[in-house]
């Protein structure tokens, strides 16, 4: 594993888009003082700030979606944020994890609500699709299957198909479970647990390896199709790990 910078205060989500590397730092808890940042090569920059807590982020159509405790900002280009969803849409807890699906769409979890909500981008309409103890991460596939990793002990990996809600992968490895990207070339799945300190690869036979352990708060993962980024929420690291 290879440590690509170690200057965050608490980072918390990576997410990989066309060559980029997007980071959200949630810096002190409680504080207006949380940032995305956004590596572009081999440089670092801030991408937006004044951010409370940020958490899950996801990228739709050129705009960068950032959840925030209670909110989704929406980052349309550098520094120029706005208010998606707030209070006024919906009451939440905890927003942690996020997706976009198909570009007009977003799931959200509320891990102390335990709730997953979905946002129409178009309409700001909120609307709740599943009760689920601890939702965390989430990740999609292109036929609309919403993936959601527990932060349970053990942690759980369920697929839900707009109807029903199954349970893939129940595990000590992944208890606290945090990330979750859905691999589409190997329809595989990489997911970390934060309590665990380990991040798995699970395969379409539900079959599963340890692929990185003795981790410290392993937190919201993403993937290039060959590069895990593991973001290090105690450490204030991000590091990479390439698996294939």
């Amino acid at each position: 594993m290879v440590i690509l910078v170690s200057f965050f205060t608490h980072p918390e989500t990576a997410l990989w888009v066309n060559g980029r590397i997007f980071v959200s730092d949630i810096g002190e808890f409680n504080k207006r003082d949380g940032k995305v940042y956004l590596r572009k090569g081999r440089s670092w920059e801030v991408y937006a700030s004044y951010l409370r807590d940020p958490k899950g982020l996801a990228y739709c159509k050129g705009v960068l979606y950032v959840a925030d405790v209670d909110r989704i900002w929406a980052v349309k280009d550098k520094s120029a944020v706005f208010l998606l969803v707030g209070p006024k849409e919906f009451k939440a807890e905890f927003l942690n994890g996020l997706v976009c699906y198909m570009g007009r769409k977003l799931y959200v979890s509320d891990t102390y609500g335990n709730a997953i909500y979905e946002v129409d981008i178009r309409s700001r309409k909120v609307k709740k699709v599943l009760e689920v103890e601890k939702p965390n991460g989430l990740s999609v596939d292109v036929k609309g299957n919403l993936y959601i990793i527990t932060f349970t002990k053990p942690g759980r990996i369920l697929r839900w198909n707009g109807n029903k809600l199954d349970t893939l992968l129940v595990s000590e490895d992944i208890s606290g479970g945090d990330g979750i990207v859905y691999d589409p070339e190997t329809r595989s799945i990489l997911a970390s647990g934060y309590e665990s300190g380990k991040v798995i690869h699970l395969t379409p036979d539900m079959k599963y390896i340890v692929i990185a352990k003795g981790l410290r708060t392993p937190a919201g993962i993403g993937f290039d199709g060959k590069t895990v980024y593991i973001p290090l929420l105690e450490e204030g690291k991000l590091i990479k790990k390439r698996i294939r």
